[in-house]
C-alpha cells in the first residue's frame, strides 16, 4: 500500500477519535520497529525532532536502551513540541542519555521529520542532515528520510538525509519510487502498525505474479487461450512488431495474426507460428485483442489503420507510433504504453515534472481519459481508468535497453486475448516482464541482455 502525507494524517486522526491516543500509536509504531532493527549490542544516536516523528524516536530509543544498546538521543530542534511526543520524551529519559552535541555512534537513528514536511530544509535542520551524511556509521530512517517530501520531488533540492534502511510505518510514500528520491530511502520495509489499509495504490512484488498463467489445461483448444492482432512495423522498424509477436506467442496466446509492411516479409519465417497480412488489408476478422504501435510511425496509414482499429470492441494496447492524444477513442478498453517521453507529448508536460511527480499525473491522466494507463520506468506504474493503480518494484535493469518495451507490448496483448483467464492483465503482463528479465540476468550480465533474451526466458519463471 501506498500513502500520500493527507491520507496518512487522516488515518491518523480518524484511529485518534475512535478511541487510539496518539502516545499509544507512536508506542505501536515504535514497538513495531524495534524488532527489525537487528544490531549486536551497540552505541546508538537517536536524532529526534520536535514532532510526532520525533516521538516515535523517543520511544525506539527507549526500548533500544531496555535491549541493553547504550543510547543516546540528540534533540538539535528543541523540545518534543507534540504533545504525545512530549509524554514520551519525558518518560524515555530515565533510560537514556540526552546530549547537547551530536556524538560518534555505531548505529544512527534518524527521526527528525516525519511525513509532514513540505519544501525545503531551512535553517539548523540542515546542518543537522548535513552531519548525519557526513557519518560512516549506518542510518536508519523512521517514516521518511528526514528532508524528504513524502508525496513528490517537485520542490526537493537535494538535501535529505541518506539513510541505509528506512522503515515506512503503515504503507510505502510516493517518493520511495521515483528516481531522483528512491536512492535516498536505502533500503525500504514497510512496517504495519495495525491501522486499517484504504489506499488506492498497491505495490507490487515477485509473490504477486499470478503463476496460473503458465498452466495449461490438459482438455483445452487454441482458441481458448485467446486470438490476437499485432499491428507493427515501417519501413525502417522492421524489427519492433517481431518481438512484440514472439512475445505474445511465448506468454499464451492460442493464435496470433501479425499485420506488418511490406519490407518487412523476409522476416516472417523467423516466426512461422503467426499469421501474416499486409498493413493495407482490412480489418475483417474479429479478434479478442488488438495491439498496435510497435516500430510504426505516426502519418496517414497509422490514421486509416486506427480508423479499422478503434471499430474493434474488443480491448486495444496502443504502443510507440499509435500513442497519440487523438487516438483515446476505442469501443473496447484502452491500454496505453508511454515511456516518460511519450507521455511528455500526451501530457503536455515537461519529462521532469512527470518524473517529480508520476503518481499525480498518471493518476489525472488516466481517470481524465478513462484509459489503462502503463508509464514505464524504473519503477512501472499500472493505472487503472477510475486513477487507482500499482507500482512494479521487481528490480529488472536488463530491461533498458531497445525492444524491451516491444516486448511488453506482446506480453500485454496476450494477457489481454486471455483475459477470461486472467486477472489483471496489465499487472501481470509488467510483472512477468520484469520477472524474466531479473531471471536472465542471474546467467548473463545484465547489460549483455537483450529483449529477444527476455522472450526466451519468460516461459522459465
Amino acid at each position: 500500500m501506498i500513502y500520500t502525507a493527507e491520507e496518512i494524517k487522516q488515518i491518523d486522526q480518524k484511529a485518534m477519535q475512535q478511541g487510539m491516543p496518539g502516545a499509544v500509536l507512536m508506542e505501536r509504531a515504535a514497538s513495531a520497529i524495534v524488532p527489525h532493527i537487528k544490531i549486536a549490542p551497540s552505541t546508538v544516536l537517536v536524532v529526534c525532532g520536535t514532532g510526532n516523528n520525533g516521538g516515535d524516536g523517543w520511544v525506539i530509543a527507549r526500548e533500544l536502551a531496555m535491549q541493553g544498546h547504550q543510547v543516546s538521543v540528540w534533540s538539535p530542534l528543541g523540545e518534543s513540541k507534540s504533545e504525545s511526543a512530549a509524554t514520551h520524551s519525558a518518560y524515555a529519559s530515565s533510560f537514556v542519555q540526552s546530549v547537547e552535541q551530536p556524538i560518534k555512534s555505531d548505529v544512527i537513528i534518524d527521526a527528525l521529520f516525519g511525513v509532514g514536511l513540505t519544501g525545503p530544509v531551512t535553517g539548523k535542520a540542515r546542518d543537522v542532515i548535513e552531519w548525519m551524511n557526513r557519518q560512516v556509521s549506518p542510518v536508519i530512517s523512521i517514516d521518511v528520510p528526514s528532508g524528504m517530501p513524502s508525496d513528490h520531488a517537485r520542490e526537493f533540492d537535494g538535501l535529505a538525509v541518506e539513510a541505509t534502511t528506512t522503515y515506512s510505518l503503515h504503507g510505502y510514500k510516493r517518493t520511495a519510487f521515483l528516481n531522483r528520491t528512491a536512492p535516498y530511502y536505502g533500503k525500504v520495509e514497510r512496517i504495519d502498525i495495525g491501522l486499517p489499509h484504504t489506499s488506492d495504490w498497491n505495490v507490487l512484488t515477485e509473490s504477486d505474479f499470478d503463476r496460473s498463467l503458465l498452466e495449461r489445461d490438459r482438455f483445452s483448444h487454441k482458441t481458448d487461450y485467446g486470438h490476437g492482432i499485432l499491428i507493427g512495423g515501417s519501413r525502417h522498424l522492421l524489427g519492433a512488431p517481431f518481438l512484440a509477436a514472439r512475445a505474445a506467442l511465448r506468454s499464451g496466446v492460442g493464435l496470433l495474426h501479425v499485420s506488418i509492411p511490406h519490407e518487412a516479409s523476409p522476416l516472417m519465417a523467423t516466426l512461422p507460428e503467426a499469421m501474416y497480412s499486409r498493413h493495407t488489408d482490412v480489418l475483417e476478422q474479429s479478434f479478442d485483442a488488438i495491439a498496435i504501435g510497435p516500430g510504426m510511425v505516426d502519418g496517414e496509414e497509422m490514421k486509416s489503420i486506427w480508423q479499422q482499429v478503434s471499430r474493434q470492441s474488443c480491448p486495444v494496447i496502443a504502443d510507440a507510433g499509435a500513442i497519440s492524444l487523438r487516438r483515446l477513442e476505442t469501443r473496447g478498453p484502452l491500454t496505453l504504453t508511454p515511456h516518460p517521453g511519450e507521455f511528455s507529448r500526451l501530457s503536455g508536460k515537461s519529462v521532469e515534472e512527470i518524473e517529480a511527480d508520476r503518481f499525480t499525473i498518471a493518476s489525472e491522466f488516466a481517470q481524465q481519459h478513462r484509459i489503462h494507463l502503463v508509464l514505464k520506468g524504473t519503477y512501472t506504474l499500472i493505472v487503472k481508468p477510475d486513477g487507482t493503480g500499482a507500482v512494479n518494484t521487481v528490480e529488472a535493469s536488463a530491461l533498458a535497453k531497445g525492444g524491451s518495451g516491444d516486448v511488453l507490448t506482446g506480453i500485454i496483448l496476450a494477457l489481454w486475448a486471455r483475459r477470461k483467464r486472467v486477472q489483471s492483465p496489465n499487472e501481470q503482463a509488467v510483472l512477468w516482464h520484469a520477472l524474466a528479465a531479473k531471471s536472465i540476468g542471474h546467467n548473463i550480465h545484465h547489460a549483455s541482455v537483450l529483449a529477444s533474451d527476455v522472450i526466451e526466458e519468460l516461459g522459465r519463471i
